[in-house]
């Protein structure tokens, strides 16, 4: 519930719009409450959290849905604020970035404004320079990738 209502949130403050990382804007208090109740409850319920970012991802990828299309910024969004939440779910998201999903990865941000495009991948960049956890996964999976 803290993840769909802080989403809702996300969207209702041009998150569909707004690159990740953005400041001086309406959300940063509701989605900093976000990432301090998830934080608090990672102690115990970890495993709940990280499958729910999952299906969160994997769910906005095939939907047209309006609240759909700024999930991803918005999961990119919290990754900013809690390295915590991003070295918790990375090593599973790498290993779920199969082609089809990769196409659908491309097919949803297809209709995106190329500066907007650019913050959403500054950002990746960002984070995956930023996260230890699951570093060598992640660095094969790009030379994987990148020249199969």
């Amino acid at each position: 519930r803290v993840l769909s209502c802080g989403l809702k949130d996300f969207c209702a403050h041009g998150g569909a719009e707004a690159a990740p990382g953005t400041a001086g804007d309406k959300r940063v208090p509701k989605i900093a409450s976000v990432v301090g109740i998830l934080g608090h409850l990672a102690s115990r319920h970890a495993g709940s959290i990280k499958q729910e970012l999952l299906r969160m991802f994997h769910e906005s990828l095939g939907s047209p849905r309006e609240h759909h299309k700024a999930t991803v910024p918005f999961l990119l969004q919290l990754a900013l604020m809690s390295p915590a939440l991003l070295a918790t779910v990375s090593p599973e998201l790498v290993d779920s970035l199969k082609p089809p999903v990769l196409n659908q990865l491309h097919q949803h941000f297809s209709a995106v404004p190329r500066d907007e495009l650019e913050g959403v991948v500054g950002v990746v960049v960002h984070l995956l320079c930023h996260t230890s956890a699951g570093a060598l996964r992640t660095l094969r999976f790009l030379l994987a990738t990148a020249a199969p």
